[in-house]
C-alpha cells in the first residue's frame, strides 16, 4: 500500500540532538498548510485507490493539541471516505503516554514510529537525546498494552557508540516487539553540533566499511526475528549532499548492507546451490556468484532447500546463533 508522506520539519521537537541538521538534508523549512495537504491528497487519489497517511520529520505527540487535532481531522476525512486505511506518526519515546495514545487511536492512528536511536545510556546522553532507555521501554509497553503497532528508529556510530552496543540495540528492538526498524549510520552534517566536535577531533565517524558491516549484522538479527527493516541508510538529495562533512554516506547504502549480509550468510552456510529471484539478481551479480533463477530465494543445503528467511534464522535466530555466527566470521577473516 502506498504512503502519503506529510513532512513536519522538527515540529514538536523541544530540543536539538547533537547529530541533527534536518534543514540541510531535506531542504524543507516550513510545514505544509492544510490547503497544501488537500492538494497532495488529491494527487494521491489519482494514482492510488488506497493509501496510508504518515506524519514524520518531527515529534507529533510533542505538538500542541490544537495542531495535532487539525492534522488528524484532515486525515480522518479520507479514512471516513474509505481511501485512507490508517495513520502513522513518528515521535520520541518521552513524548508517549497512555493519554496521548488513546487520543491518537480515536483518529485511527494505527502505527507509531519511535525515534530511539540507541539502547545505551552513554550513547543517548552523549547524543543529547534527553531521554533514557527506560523511557523507550516504557513507551513500547504503553503501545503494546493499547494494541498499537510500532517501529523503532536506530542510529549507528553515534558518540560513545560501538559495534557491540549497536548489536545490543538490535536485540532490544526484537525483545520489545517492534514490527519494523530503520537503521541510519551517523553522518556529520554541516550545521549540527556534532560537526563542532568533529572539527576539534573529539568525534570520529564510522568508515563506510564499518557501517556496512554493522548494519548487515543488525539486519540479519532483525529480519530473522520477524522485525522488518524498512530502510537502511539516509537518503539525501544530490543537491544537498554538500551538507555532509564526514561519515559513511553512500546513495546505495542499504543495498550494500544487504549484499554484505548475503555474503556473510553464504560464507557461513556454504550452500551447494543458490536460487534467486529477480529481486536478488543484482546482488548475486555484485558478489560474482553463480546461481539459478527461481520463484523463491534461498539455498540448497545438504540436499534440502532452505528459504532465505530460514537461512537467516539459522544464523541469527537467537543469541546462541549470533555468537556462533560471529565466531565463525572471526575465524574466516
Amino acid at each position: 500500500m502506498s504512503i502519503l508522506p506529510v513532512f513536519l520539519p522538527q515540529m514538536g521537537c523541544k530540543r536539538r540532538c547533537i547529530f541533527c541538521d534536518q534543514r540541510s538534508t531535506t531542504g524543507v523549512t516550513n510545514a505544509p498548510t492544510l490547503s497544501d495537504l488537500v492538494e497532495k491528497a488529491r494527487d494521491y487519489k489519482r494514482i492510488s485507490q488506497q493509501f496510508e497517511i504518515a506524519f514524520y520529520g518531527g515529534t507529533f505527540t510533542g505538538l500542541p493539541y490544537a495542531v495535532q487535532l487539525s492534522y488528524l481531522d484532515w486525515a480522518k476525512k479520507y479514512i471516513d471516505e474509505g481511501i485512507c486505511k490508517g495513520i502513522r506518526i513518528s515521535t520520541r519515546p518521552d513524548e508517549i503516554n497512555e493519554e496521548n495514545i488513546i487520543f491518537l487511536k480515536e483518529f485511527r492512528v494505527s502505527f507509531v514510529e519511535i525515534g530511539a536511536q540507541s539502547f545505551d545510556e552513554d550513547v543517548l546522553q552523549a547524543s543529547m537525546r534527553g531521554h533514557t532507555v527506560e523511557d523507550i521501554e516504557r513507551a513500547c509497553k504503553i503501545l503494546r498494552d493499547l494494541s498499537v503497532d510500532f517501529g523503532i528508529h536506530l542510529m549507528i556510530g553515534l558518540p560513545n557508540d560501538s559495534r557491540s552496543k549497536d548489536i545490543h540495540s538490535a536485540w532490544k528492538v526484537v525483545e520489545l516487539g517492534a514490527k519494523t526498524c530503520r537503521i541510519h549510520p551517523t553522518l556529520v552534517l554541516r550545521d549540527s553540533d556534532l560537526a563542532k566536535l568533529y572539527s576539534i577531533g573529539q568525534y570520529q565517524p564510522l568508515s563506510l566499511e564499518e557501517a556496512i558491516e554493522i548494519s548487515s549484522e543488525m539486519i540479519g538479527i532483525l529480519e530473522a526475528n520477524n522485525v522488518r527493516v524498512i530502510r537502511t541508510g539516509l537518503f539525501i538529495p544530490p543537491d544537498l549532499q554538500s551538507s555532509i562533512i564526514a561519515g559513511p554516506y553512500h546513495p546505495r547504502f542499504g543495498e550494500l548492507a544487504k549484499i554484505k549480509l548475503l555474503e556473510q550468510v553464504i560464507d557461513l552456510l556454504k550452500p551447494q546451490k543458490i536460487v534467486y529471484t529477480n529481486k536478488q539478481e543484482s546482488m548475486i551479480r555484485a558478489l560474482g556468484l553463480k546461481g539459478t533463477s527461481g520463484n523463491n530465494f534461498g539455498f540448497f543445503l545438504n540436499g534440502a532447500f532452505l528459504e532465505w528467511k530460514d537461512a537467516l534464522k539459522k544464523c541469527f535466530g537467537g543469541v546462541k546463533g549470533v555468537r556462533e555466527f560471529e565466531e565463525r566470521c572471526t575465524k574466516t577473516n
